[in-house]
């Protein structure tokens, strides 16, 4: 009987290792079945296969490190620069009121170093000097040395062009030359003498006269001349239409020669260029 029923025992035990190495192949089979095909398997699949799939290798040069850097930017707006922006209204120059001189402008250095004057040197005829333009129909008055201001001016009516030669040429001299003397005058205003003519003037003259060169009035060489100044003018628009008129004074308009009156005193200096 116990033999019997250990021999029984033994069979099981046969069989059931029988039927595991069986089934076995048949788990591997369907695993790599599984590896095989050509649809992907999910995680869970694989699980079930009792299978993972291996981890891919890994490529250290895929992985590269990039820096970041700074943030880009935005750009700007381009409407923005067409938006107008509001500016500051500009604050007009500082004016200042010189006695007797039109100031309607920005004062110039002139101006401004004769308002500081606190002696009686703007009296020195030293301080002060004339230029006289006769091609830009221009007077520019200076005071020690800076620019006064600026006058409009005409010349003689002679088409020749060159300095004064002799009297009646209706020339206005070129040089060096002072004002001598200052007097009101009915026609034009105020005239302020010139010391025409000069040596320069009168040397001239003598080589001239000399060499036959001037002409003659009653079996007579004409004289060197005279009388030559600043003055107004009782034609102010041919003044201001740059119309020279003069016999070979320089006029200017009737209230720049009463402030030159009142600038400059006897002795100042007068250059008249071309």
């Amino acid at each position: 009987m116990g033999r019997m029923v250990g021999s029984i025992a033994a069979a099981l035990v046969a069989a059931t290792m029988v039927a595991m190495c069986a089934a076995e192949p048949v788990r591997a089979e369907s695993s790599a079945a599984i590896m095989l095909q050509d649809t992907p398997i999910t995680a869970l699949d694989a699980e079930k296969a009792g299978t993972e799939p291996p981890p891919p290798p890994y490529d250290p040069t895929v992985v590269k490190y990039v820096d970041p850097g700074m943030p880009t930017p935005e750009p700007p707006d381009p409407w923005a620069t067409l938006t107008p922006t509001p500016s500051a209204t500009p604050t007009p120059p500082a004016q200042v009121k010189i006695d007797g001189v039109r100031t309607d402008r920005v004062p110039t250095p002139g101006q401004l170093l004769f308002k500081g004057t606190r002696d009686i040197t703007f009296m020195n005829p030293l301080s002060w000097s004339v230029n006289i333009f006769k091609k830009r129909h221009q007077l520019v008055l200076y005071y020690k040395g800076r620019m006064f201001k600026n006058y409009h001016a005409v010349f003689g009516r002679s088409f020749d062009p060159g300095t004064k030669l002799w009297e009646g040429d209706r020339r206005t001299p070129e040089g060096v030359y002072t004002i001598v003397e200052k007097h009101p005058s009915r026609r034009w205003d105020w005239f302020l003498t010139l010391n025409y003519p000069n040596l320069l003037d009168r040397r001239r003259y003598e080589e001239l006269r000399d060499g036959g060169a001037v002409p003659d009035e009653d079996g007579h060489p004409l004289g060197v001349g005279g009388r030559i100044g600043i003055h107004g003018s009782d034609e102010p628009i041919l003044n201001r239409g740059d119309i020279n008129w003069t016999t070979g004074c320089i006029s200017v308009d009737d209230e720049d020669v009463e402030e030159l009156k009142r600038l400059l005193p006897d002795g100042t200096v007068v250059i008249i260029k071309p």
